[in-house]
């Protein structure tokens, strides 16, 4: 097989690069190729596990989890705004990417290098002699990080290659979609019987797996075992919704009981970074911001005016460098807002229009002025909320028919952020509220590409965002051929057994 078929060696990676400040360890550095007599006591077990870890953010820019995936799940959506580098352009916006696209390969990629790396920890692990229930707490967390990194693949490519063994340099062929869930579904129910409560988001738990394996049995629309885990996560007791929604995202915050499993990062301008915050926020929002995930004036307006996570989208501020022009502070504010009528006449100020808006879910709490380095404000990168179980277990129990015990959960988020609770809903009118409220509660938390996916509307709802926002462009070569990525041709190359 090809470079990202298998990694046989740990690569240079500091086991403290994983999680977060509280959990990390001083570990060995294991930098040439290793062999199983390299790990023999607990302490190298446990950087063993940390390299797994490790390779979920990669060591290079914008990696799997460091930023590309949710540029990737966010961009070719019915929310996207436009790119402050590329609007109308961007590939993943306008849906013109092939199997060259760096992104594209990125993820394929960083998939195989977390499957690489959990691979080889399992092989070694399971010779290891150490006290049987940390090798057991241990396998089960390469396993859960192994089934992850195959939920992404499968879900985004399709048929992919399933490899789950150590050291294969064999080519392989792509493996049915439903072989690979089967897999998906075998690691996380392995990794539930063995893990325990959680003690960092950024560690595996049951809860974790069990939340995993219930969003699994989603995506593939077995409503009775999406429901069935959903609630026996719910029933764990660990969790519960953060009173505040726009301060769940802080960074004092995130380890707060939401958190169900999240790639952490530090603040401590030597640990793992995070590279979200430089592209979440736009130019003229955050000094050094990049406006890559940005949010179209249309979702914006969908908000209630009591919805708190409106607050989560910047409308009506200065400039984050405080620039002006001849003398007067450049504001900006989206058009037919209030925040604009609020500005609009003030003589003050020089108003600019947006069209579209960033999300502040990835300051952190810090001041917009007054700040570190971006990618030392320790923000989660988001896998796992609780509120995402309440919204599965929805979900599956609407489509079960059960709406009228489905309507409570919904309601339970909503009341959360100050909505209005929904009543009086049918079945196929909840269908569309949940795909709505999920929309507005993960809106930029890299869900929403599967989300649309699995609610078979894909295709329709993104071209509409198209066409709203680029009505002179003609957007019919999107079709189901734009539902799932293609293989990279850089493994179609290396790989006899695909064509």
């Amino acid at each position: 097989m090809k470079k990202i078929k298998i990694c046989l060696l740990v690569l240079s990676i500091l086991a403290l690069s994983m999680v977060s400040c509280s959990d990390q360890l001083e570990e060995t550095v294991y930098s040439e190729l290793i062999t199983t007599t390299a790990y023999e006591t607990e302490e190298d077990a446990q950087a063993l596990i940390l390299s797994v870890y490790a390779a979920l953010r990669g060591s290079d820019w914008g990696h799997y989890y460091a930023y590309y995936y949710m540029e990737v799940s966010e961009s070719g959506t019915d929310t996207y705004g436009l790119d402050d580098w590329d609007p109308g352009t961007q590939r993943f916006e306008v849906g013109t990417f092939d199997n060259n696209e760096p992104h594209i390969v990125s993820l394929w990629e960083g998939c195989y290098k977390v499957i690489g790396s959990a691979n080889f920890a399992l092989d070694i692990l399971e010779g290891m002699d150490i006290d049987e229930s940390v090798k057991a707490s241990l396998i089960g967390e390469a396993k859960f990080l192994r089934a992850l990194a195959y939920y992404d693949l499968t879900f985004n490519f399709g048929d992919v290659i399933l490899n789950t063994a150590a050291g294969n340099t064999e080519d392989l062929p792509l493996s049915s979609q439903a072989d690979v869930v089967a897999q998906i579904i075998s690691d996380f129910t392995d990794a539930a019987n063995v893990l325990g409560e959680t003690t960092s988001p950024g560690r595996a738990s049951r809860g974790a797996a069990l939340g995993l394996r219930a969003k699994t049995y989603l995506q593939t629309k077995n409503w009775t075992e999406a429901a069935t885990d959903a609630k026996a996560v719910i029933d764990l007791g660990e969790y519960s919704l953060f009173p505040n929604v726009t301060e769940l995202y802080h960074a004092a915050n995130n380890a707060a009981s939401e958190w169900i499993f999240a790639v952490m990062s530090t603040q401590d301008g030597t640990g793992p970074s995070s590279q979200i915050a430089w592209h979440a926020n736009s130019k003229s929002y955050m000094q050094g911001g990049w406006g890559r995930l940005t949010l179209a004036p249309d979702f914006y307006n969908s908000f209630d005016m009591t919805d708190d996570r409106r607050n989560l989208i910047a409308n009506g501020y200065q400039h984050g460098n405080k620039r002006e022009d001849d003398g007067i502070p450049r504001y900006y504010a989206l058009p037919g807002t209030p925040e604009y009528d609020a500005l609009a006449n003030d003589p003050n100020i020089g108003l600019r229009d947006l069209n579209s808006l960033t999300t502040n879910k990835y300051m952190a709490g810090f001041d917009r002025f007054d700040h570190p380095a971006p990618g030392y404000f320790g923000a989660n990168y988001p896998i796992l909320r609780f509120a995402d179980i309440l919204l599965m277990r929805a979900e599956a129990l609407n489509e079960l028919g059960e709406t009228v015990n489905a309507i409570p959960l919904v309601n339970e988020v909503r009341s959360r952020s100050n909505a209005a609770p929904l009543a009086g809903l049918d079945q196929a009118a909840l269908r569309n509220a949940i795909l709505e409220e999920r929309a507005k509660e993960f809106f930029m938390e890299g869900k929403r590409r599967l989300d649309l996916i699995r609610s078979g509307r894909y295709i329709e709802l993104w071209k509409a965002n198209l066409e709203r926002k680029y009505p002179d462009s003609n957007f019919d070569y999107l079709n189901q051929d734009r539902v799932y990525f293609p293989i990279p041709q850089s493994e179609i190359d290396a790989n006899e057994e695909i064509d």
